[in-house]
């Protein structure tokens, strides 16, 4: 929160003469306080009257907002407008009633450099109401220190502590792990829509609720998305969210429409009392058209989110709640166009005390509007995917409002994208110089089609083994030397990937140091894999359904954090060797193929030449151990006295070592590096004595 463009407070001249003493001044002496408040390193806001003019704004706060031309005697919702949607006027609105607030680490995004790019920042604020003599409001002030600093600094420090992370685990994750344990642990991702959900578990007993979201892709190409909500909470509320969830799924996938889903699912929670009740809504899009079909028991109507930040709630005429009447729901049949977004949520994200349940939507029409028409600068930790962004954004500042959330909550978005994820089509030279790009082009496809980190990596490593085979076993001289990569994502949220040649198939000679293994690696990283071998070359194609990983956390946890971005490995190779009085160490990083092998066996070789102490080559920060480097680690390890190697839990390697008999060799990868200096190291090619 902070403030303007060119509108200073302007300081009069020093001097007697324009600065009178006044004997009811009870602060000191008046120069000093201005001169005070101009140097205030906290942010300080005063706002007057019922249009909230700025009537006072101290140099730190407006150079958070940039250089605004018109600030001070302006209303602050027009001097700063993006803010709008952002709770911060809401806010304001109920100091100026007299209601006294307080904000923690929330995240404000404001337009500083004035070209319409929101800049994200967040402050501990306060806001109080400032009162007359006679004790009525005058206006507000506000309080703010910037905690973008220790924001940031926090989520690096989580997301290096791995132990942190468990430790929490262990103080609120019982119920956690039992939400997450029966709902869908991932969304399915698909070419035409994109989907995401926020669960929320709210109050600080951390009682287990009983909402449920799912996303199902059906058997004819359409999506089927529902929302629900159990009455009470506790591990039977849990329980029986867990049922309804199943009933309905199975009834969708075994071909039943809207209607008839909805039916087996009344009809199943009137014969318990735990279900009995129960409020949910089922919506079935076909993405290829963009109608969709939407009825409801008893529950919230969905929000559509139009391109343009406008929206709308659909006409539903809700059914009873389920289990308690046998009417069913009537279906609402619309069409979306290409850009829109499907917001489904429980009643906990908009229930509010003293407030009604029209003003509560009304104010998640506006946040949610706000979320998408913002446009952000570089460097936000916002997740890129749109649906992502709004039930981050949403979430967080529906938990801005007054009392917080009161309840679990969930939030399901669904983009219907203007354009479907095109496939991906490679012609590449068979040379090792093409694995790199090769696996660039293709995470970038992934990654653009929204696949999980952890599908993304497994499918890289199926696709290099695939194409590391075409290369080495392909093509003798003379011959066409290029491959093929395609890969499609269809809508049962499936990737295809095919790798091709044009040569004939060198099948390896035996060799017990590891050769062979390609096609093993591949088998063990997707769903499903198949090798043609024919005159006119081989083919190898795969299938993995891949998914998006959902989000179940605290509230308080969930206002200051989501599904953020993460960082990409960078795909360079090195090495480094360090010499310690309980051991060697070799740290790998980057891709360890074709192209790289031999420099990884090279060092391997000079590390452990003529040593006693143990040699540890640790695989941590590899970011594709391919069939090359197995075969080195299998050739090796009988030669090089007390090879070991490390690989951190989550590691890419340390699944590819396990799936290809090494684990023989792991060690811990924390006790392998405790007694290092991480000041000590050298670079392994110019030999293990110079460490």
């Amino acid at each position: 929160m902070g403030a303007g463009r060119a509108g200073a407070v302007a300081s009069p001249a020093r001097g007697d003469d324009l600065v009178e003493p006044h004997e009811h001044w009870s602060s000191g002496d008046p120069q000093a306080v201005l001169d005070a408040f101009e140097q205030l390193p906290g942010f300080v806001w005063v706002f007057e009257g019922p249009e909230l003019r700025v009537a006072a704004a101290n140099p730190a706060v407006r150079a958070a907002v940039g250089d605004r031309i018109h600030l001070l005697g302006e209303p602050f919702r027009r001097a700063v407008p993006e803010l709008a949607g952002q709770q911060i006027f809401e806010l304001l609105d109920q100091a100026l009633a007299g209601i006294r607030s307080h904000g923690y680490e929330q995240r404000v995004l404001t337009d500083r450099s004035g070209d319409g790019r929101l800049t994200e920042a967040f402050y501990t604020f306060d806001m109080a109401p400032w009162r007359n003599p006679d004790g009525s409001v005058r206006g507000v002030i506000v309080q703010a220190v910037d905690a973008s600093g220790v924001v940031a600094t926090r989520r690096a420090v989580e997301a290096a502590a791995a132990r942190a992370e468990s430790r929490y685990r262990q103080a609120v994750g019982l119920i956690l792990e039992l939400q997450r344990s029966l709902l869908p642990d991932a969304l399915p991702v698909l070419p035409r829509v994109q989907v995401a959900a926020q669960y929320l578990v709210a109050g600080s007993e951390l009682v287990a609720g009983g909402d449920w979201f799912d996303a199902v892709p059906l058997p004819d190409g359409r999506l089927a998305l529902t929302v629900g909500d159990v009455v009470g909470h506790g591990a039977a509320a849990a329980a029986a969210m867990g049922q309804l969830r199943t009933v309905v799924r199975q009834a969708l996938q075994s071909g039943d429409g809207l209607s008839q889903a909805l039916d087996a699912l009344n009809r199943f929670a009137a014969h318990s009392a735990a279900t009995r009740a129960a409020t949910s809504c089922l919506a079935v899009l076909d993405a290829r058209t963009g109608v969709l079909e939407v009825a409801s028991h008893g529950h919230p109507a969905p929000l559509v989110l139009g391109a343009d930040g406008d929206s709308r709630f659909l006409p539903l005429v809700p059914a009873r709640p389920l289990g308690t009447g046998p009417d069913p729901a009537p279906v609402h049949t619309c069409r979306l166009t290409g850009g829109d977004v499907l917001l489904m949520f429980t009643d906990g994200l908009i229930e509010r005390p003293r407030q009604s349940l029209d003003e509560s939507a009304g104010a998640l029409a506006t946040a949610a509007g706000a979320a998408r028409r913002g446009l952000l600068a570089e460097g936000s930790t916002l997740p890129d995917r749109l649906p992502d962004l709004l039930c981050t954004l949403v979430t967080e500042r529906l938990a801005m409002a007054e009392g917080g959330f009161n309840d679990d909550c969930t939030l399901l978005a669904a983009h219907l994208l203007p354009e479907p994820i095109a496939s991906l089509r490679l012609t590449l030279p068979a040379d090792p110089a093409a694995l790199r790009p090769m696996r660039r082009q293709v995470t970038g496809w992934l990654e653009h089609a929204g696949v999980d980190p952890d599908d993304t990596v497994d499918l890289v490593h199926a696709v290099g083994e695939a194409a590391t085979n075409a290369i080495d076993h392909a093509y003798p001289e003379g011959g066409p030397a290029d491959f093929t990569v395609e890969a499609d994502l269809d809508d049962q949220g499936v990737v295809r990937v095919t790798c091709a040649d044009r040569g004939r198939w060198r099948p390896p000679v035996h060799d017990p140091g590891g050769r062979g293994r390609g096609l093993t690696m591949i088998r063990g990283l997707v769903d499903r894999a198949e090798v043609r071998h024919t005159d006119a070359g081989t083919t190898v194609r795969m299938r993995h359904r891949v998914g998006r990983a959902t989000s179940v956390t605290a509230a308080a946890a969930g206002q200051v954090s989501g599904p953020h971005k993460r960082d990409v490995g960078a795909d360079e190779f090195g090495l480094t060797f360090v010499h310690t009085p309980a051991g060697r160490l070799l740290y790998v990083r980057g891709p360890v193929d074709l192209a790289t092998g031999a420099q990884l066996r090279a060092a391997i070789l000079r590390a452990g030449r003529g040593g006693t102490l143990p040699l540890t080559v640790d695989l941590t920060a590899v970011t594709h151990l391919t069939s090359t480097g197995v075969q080195i680690l299998h050739e090796l390890s009988g030669n090089v006295t007390g090879l070991r190697v490390a690989a951190a839990p989550g590691a890419p390697a340390r699944a590819v070592l396990r799936l290809t008999a090494l684990d023989h060799l792991l060690t811990d990868a924390d006790a392998a590096t405790a007694d290092v200096d991480a000041d000590t190291g050298a670079d392994a090619n110019a030999g293990p004595d110079a460490g």
